[in-house]
């Protein structure tokens, strides 16, 4: 079809538009600012490690392509902690020597007070993702932040209130929980919380697998053989436990609540035959979570990976967002002025307004809690009847934060 003189002008017109608009956005120069970043690409928690740097990477892509930070370009590098505390450190010092302008640290609740002591040693900013309550209350310092709020007290607490409000006439729990320090102190948590609000419950049986646990028949014998009114449970990796019990089908037996993070990253992960339907999970599940630029998020993600993003990409995006937040309103990178601005910063996140406590670094997000089912329309396992749970109840006061550093 020949185009007509006034088509070839409105074609003109929107391309010089187009360029216009494009040449706007300057592309970044100088010297980089370098975001050192800490994260497990393989060992236990790989899965999420992974995640976690596949989405910091298409954030710094993302912030260059508008122009970069202060007009310079964000630099990223990663370093495997294997999902060892020995890895994170030594990773940690190098980092440090190599002079990045800030550290990043991915999900592992093991590694992430560690990493905290070399940064406050070294008196360099690191921001983390992990759920140990302890990096921002008694672990915690001036060079100590962390945005999402997915602590085991957190987790622990808010499956206690999600129980309480759902089951209200069990009273006979077991607990099964992987043995390290996040299983560990959820579960302690959970056991808190509900003995408080309801004297009543009693807890009849535990078990501890290890965090790679090979084969759960054991542990899921004993669960049934004590015939609980409801399991608390809760994963640093639950897949293989979801595989291997669905044989079993354990709902049918009794409940099984958590508010366990990773649980809406799972059951996209699950063949629709191990979904465990009516298990209740939290997490942060990109089909959820509306406005705040989720929707392009979750299409960049898309377009570079071929998958929508888990819960551990929010994770880290969160702290990203800060750190870009904080640098602007800083107007530079030198540490301890950042840190000024990022004390009480408030600002808007893929999950919302989030505000950064300024006694303890740290940031209340929302966190989701629904059923496991299978969606046909998806074609993966999600989350329904979902509530969003409001977590800044959960944290320590001021006052609880300044005992805990005593």
């Amino acid at each position: 079809m020949k185009m007509t003189p006034k088509a070839m002008l409105s074609s003109v017109a929107l391309l010089a538009l187009a360029t216009s608009a494009q040449a706007q956005i300057k592309a970044p120069t100088g010297k980089p600012i370098v975001i050192g970043m800490i994260a497990e690409q393989s060992g236990a928690l790989g899965f999420y490690g992974q995640e976690t740097t596949r989405s910091a990477q298409i954030f710094v892509d993302q912030v260059n392509a508008n122009g970069g930070l202060l007009g310079r370009p964000l630099q990223l590098i990663v370093r495997d902690s294997k999902t060892t505390v020995n890895e994170a450190v030594r990773h940690a010092r190098d980092l440090v020597a190599e002079e990045v302008d800030v550290l990043l640290h991915s999900i592992n609740s093991g590694e992430c007070v560690a990493v905290g002591n070399v940064a406050k040693q070294a008196k360099k900013l690191l921001f983390s993702a992990c759920a140990n309550d302890d990096f921002t209350s008694k672990s915690g310092g001036r060079y100590i932040f962390r945005v999402p709020n997915i602590t085991s007290r957190t987790q622990g607490y808010g499956a206690a209130d999600y129980a309480l409000q759902r089951l209200p006439n069990a009273t006979r729990y077991y607990t099964i929980a992987q043995d390290f320090a996040f299983g560990r102190t959820v579960v302690a948590n959970f056991k808190e919380r509900i003995k408080a609000k309801n004297p009543k419950v009693e807890f009849i049986g535990e078990s501890w697998p290890k965090l790679n646990e090979g084969s759960y028949a054991p542990y899921i014998t004993a669960m049934i053989e004590a015939k609980p009114e409801a399991v608390f449970y809760s994963w640093g990796f639950g897949l293989p436990f979801w595989q291997q019990s669905a044989a079993y089908d354990l709902g049918k037996s009794f409940p099984m609540v958590s508010s366990y993070w990773g649980g809406s990253d799972e059951l996209q992960a699950l063949p629709q035959n191990s979904i465990p339907t009516g298990a209740v999970m939290g997490g942060l599940p990109w089909y959820a979570i509306e406005g705040n630029g989720n929707e392009a998020f979750v299409e960049r993600f898309r377009a570079a990976h071929n998958k929508p993003p888990f819960t551990a990409a929010y994770l880290v995006l969160l702290n990203l967002q800060a750190i870009e937040a904080g640098i602007r309103k800083a107007g530079t990178v030198e540490t301890e002025k950042l840190i000024d601005a990022l004390e009480g910063l408030e600002f808007t996140s893929s999950l919302g307004h989030v505000k950064i406590r300024p006694f303890d670094h740290q940031g209340a997000t929302p966190l989701w809690t629904g059923k496991a089912t299978w969606d046909d329309k998806l074609k993966i396992g999600v989350l329904t009847d979902i509530v969003k749970l409001a977590t800044d109840i959960y944290l320590p006061t001021e006052e609880e934060v300044k005992q805990s550093r005593q």
